[in-house]
């Protein structure tokens, strides 16, 4: 069996966070990282667990990828009101959102440059900055 340096990461993440090592969060892990640096939302998680005959709910694959997200295994990429993506990718990087696909790509951030800021509120200090580009054909 190949190893894949992605998926035996994130179980040692996993590991280490509060969270229980589950078969459900396991196999999660099995289909978020198989390919390293991937982008998902819920329903196609859920779409895959299904076509592997896992049994587990899109409740429970929300549960589990937003505590995910909670113990920094994975990122949320929000590029609508209504449409989050989860990233397995953790380093600093910026995203294109094509709209007619809905694919994610990411974008390294020294390709993007930022020139200048507003102020930030009295009393806040910067986290991070995320860029998501929308493109069209």
């Amino acid at each position: 069996m190949v190893k894949n340096h992605y998926i035996e990461n994130a179980l040692e993440m996993l590991k280490e966070s509060p969270l229980k090592l589950t078969e459900q969060r396991v196999c999660m892990i099995n289909i978020l990282f198989k390919n390293g640096a991937s982008h998902f939302t819920a329903e196609e998680i859920y779409n895959e667990a299904n076509k592997k005959r896992l049994k587990i709910s899109l409740a429970t694959i929300y549960n589990c990828l937003n505590q995910f997200k909670e113990n920094g295994i994975i990122k949320a990429v929000k590029v609508s009101s209504d449409k989050i993506y989860f990233d397995t990718n953790l380093k600093e990087h910026h995203h294109f959102f094509c709209q007619e696909s809905e694919k994610l790509t990411d974008i390294k951030t020294d390709h993007v440059k930022i020139s200048k800021l507003p102020k930030l509120p009295k009393g806040k200090r910067l986290k991070s900055i995320e860029v998501i580009i929308n493109i069209t054909k």
